[in-house]
């Protein structure tokens, strides 16, 4: 009996312990909050002064408790007297202030001797209350903050570029703190707006120091800085290049992930490895550390790649490559696509683009040039009743506007012994003409064909035999002799 009385106590005891565990539920898992944004004064701490010597206003200094002894007579004609310890006040934020009451009375009469109750020699209790909020529970302590993280994209093109120099680093022998982050990319890799908004400011002035850097005024009140951007023509260090879109100018709109310009090393940067310096600012306008945000805008990248291409993701090993990265660095974009980072060296060339490169180089529109359709060669993508022609532009026409350029140039030199009126107006030669003097300087060797007047040029032909016939010389050289 006694055996089977403790079985089902021990049974209760466990469906008891059971339901305890059950119907209390697990406590959830708080998620870390975002720390504040790191800035200077973060980092750095302003000095702070020692503590004042005097107690904090909410202190009350509290006088000893008076104790009468045990035996004190105290005879005199004087009037009844009240004497009362003095109250012990200890005040403390929350909580409860207890006052003590009068210790005692002692009352003389004339000629009458009176003689006190022995008094404590231990001062007063003081009544301790703690605040309604204070209790015994252990709460969980608050899991650590994050660090912040601004939503923004990488501001390099591909994911190209490594984040060196930290936030706070001294320069100029400690005389500045760095307020941003520098990331390492070669010369001429695009350079991204790293979230919607107007550039706010921007300075472009070739062969000065002050170039050539960028602020984009994000839509959100932050701001991004651009600094240390191309200053040099391409494969020089002549300070006369170009860094930043030519048509970027204050209150231009820009969005996530444009193009706004290209590493370099210009201002202070001169010397060093081509690096963008990257700022952010919250809209108190304070610098924040970029890193924790550059880190996360790297790792979300869909296109990173550490071996960017430059100028144009397209054009790699492209005999057009150096030559659009010149006319790059002079200020002529090239784009394909509305994309600014796309050449597009395959296709074929319109009319537009020699024309774009000739009012660059002169400065003014050249004549007309005829563009020509051809057919294409491989017929079987062309849809039915399609004749798949192609507009473009022949040899023939690049080698009369590359001398038409070479002659403006010549008579631009003579202009300032001229007089103004009466300068000769220069029209494009006719392709024999063209021809003839492309050879007489050189730029058409002699191993080179005729130029062909049926087929037309892609975008990196058109670029290349027009760049190098302006130039004087040839884009196809002739072999060296066998020996």
């Amino acid at each position: 009996m006694y055996g089977r009385r403790m079985a089902a106590l021990l049974v209760a005891s466990a469906l008891v312990v059971g339901l305890y565990f059950v119907s209390t539920p697990a406590e959830p898992v708080a998620a870390a909050e975002m720390c504040p944004p790191v800035t200077m004064d973060i980092l750095f701490p302003p000095t702070t002064l020692p503590p004042p010597t005097t107690l904090p206003p909410e202190t009350t200094t509290t006088a000893p408790v008076t104790t009468v002894p045990a035996e004190t007579t105290t005879t005199a004609p004087a009037p009844t007297t009240t004497t009362t310890t003095p109250t012990t006040t200890t005040t403390v934020p929350g909580e409860t202030t207890t006052t003590s009451a009068p210790a005692e009375t002692t009352t003389t009469q004339p000629a009458t001797t009176t003689t006190a109750p022995a008094a404590s020699t231990e001062p007063p209790a003081t009544a301790t209350t703690l605040p309604p909020e204070t209790t015994t529970t252990t709460l969980p302590a608050p899991p650590p903050c994050e660090p912040f993280v601004y939503d923004m994209a990488w501001p390099l093109a591909a994911g190209a570029g490594n984040i060196g120099s930290p936030f706070g680093a001294d320069r100029d022998g400690g005389a500045r703190k760095h307020e941003g982050n520098d990331i390492a990319s070669p010369r001429l890799t695009p350079v991204l707006a790293v979230a919607d908004g107007v550039v706010s400011q921007v300075r472009q002035e070739r062969g000065s120091s002050n170039c050539c850097w960028a602020i984009v005024q994000h839509t959100d009140g932050w701001q991004s800085y651009y600094i240390h951007l191309n200053n040099d023509q391409h494969n020089t260090d002549d300070g006369l290049g170009v860094g930043l879109r030519t048509d970027l100018v204050e209150g231009s709109p820009v969005a996530r992930g444009e193009v706004i310009g290209w590493v370099g090393d210009s201002g202070n940067a001169e010397g060093t490895v081509p690096h963008l310096h990257f700022e952010l600012h919250n809209p108190e306008g304070f610098a924040v550390d970029p890193r924790p945000s550059l880190l996360a805008a790297h790792a979300a990248a869909a296109t990173a790649n550490p071996q960017p291409s430059w100028p144009y993701a397209d054009d790699d090993g492209n005999p057009a490559e150096d030559i659009a990265a010149l006319l790059l660095t002079q200020g002529l974009l090239l784009d394909c696509d509305g994309t600014r980072v796309s050449f597009c060296p395959d296709r074929i060339a319109e009319p537009e683009l020699a024309a774009v490169i000739a009012t660059h180089l002169t400065g003014k529109a050249p004549p007309a040039i005829e563009g020509k359709y051809r057919p294409m060669s491989d017929t079987s993508v062309c849809p039915p009743l399609d004749p798949c022609l192609l507009y473009g532009l022949p040899e023939t026409e690049i080698a009369r506007l590359a001398i038409w350029i070479r002659i403006d140039a010549l008579v631009a030199t003579l202009r300032p012994r001229a007089q103004t009126e009466g300068v000769p107006e220069v029209f494009l030669p006719t392709a024999e003409e063209a021809e003839a003097k492309l050879r007489e300087i050189g730029a058409l060797a002699a191993c080179n064909p005729s130029l062909d007047d049926h087929q037309v040029l892609t975008r990196a032909e058109t670029v290349v035999r027009l760049v190098s016939w302006i130039e004087g010389r040839s884009p196809e050289p002739c072999p060296p002799p066998v020996q």
